[in-house]
């Protein structure tokens, strides 16, 4: 019971030593922080904002080492970093391949459904003109049956004038 308590005891400090001691959980980790930039220095941001990119890589020790001078060897690695960042977002953004590849799928099928509507067209096209001989043919046969329907009642009339004649004269 004594050597889990002990246990407990000494991970509990190990943990908060190592998460409390600034560089030493991540260094040589680019997203996390250098133990040599305080909060309160005005370029801590532009610090954090390179090392989140992978700009500015910690040392060993995680050390930024910002009052040292700077050789030009280690600005010619930072502006590569920074290039490389720059390209691999522009490549990413412009990259068109799934674009027109979307594009020339949704053109196939708009060819597809032009085709299909022609089609539809040429039928009902050929169905309206059936339709206007019909009708056209249908005229004459209209004229027959009013001129049917107009004997029809007039001799209906007639007759029952006939009849109304018998009845009362």
């Amino acid at each position: 019971m004594m050597r889990r308590l002990l246990l407990v005891l000494v991970a509990l400090g190990m943990v908060s030593v190592w998460g409390l001691t600034p560089g030493l959980a991540d260094a040589g980790i680019t997203g996390g922080s250098f133990s040599d930039v305080p909060r309160s220095h005005p370029a801590y941001s532009a610090v954090q904002n390179l090392l989140s990119r992978g700009i500015l890589v910690p040392t060993t020790s995680g050390q930024f080492m910002g009052d040292q001078p700077l050789l030009r060897y280690d600005a010619a690695v930072w502006l590569d970093r920074a290039i490389k960042n720059i390209e691999a977002k522009i490549s990413a953004s412009t990259d068109l391949t799934p674009r027109i590849s979307t594009l020339e799928n949704q053109v196939r099928s708009l060819s597809s459904d032009v085709s299909k509507l022609s089609s539809d067209l040429s039928t009902l096209s050929a169905r309206v003109n059936a339709l206007q001989q019909s009708v056209g043919q249908g005229g004459e046969v209209a004229q027959k049956a009013q001129l049917g329907v107009v004997l029809g009642l007039t001799g209906v009339i007639l007759g029952l004038a006939a009849l109304a004649w018998l009845i009362f004269f």
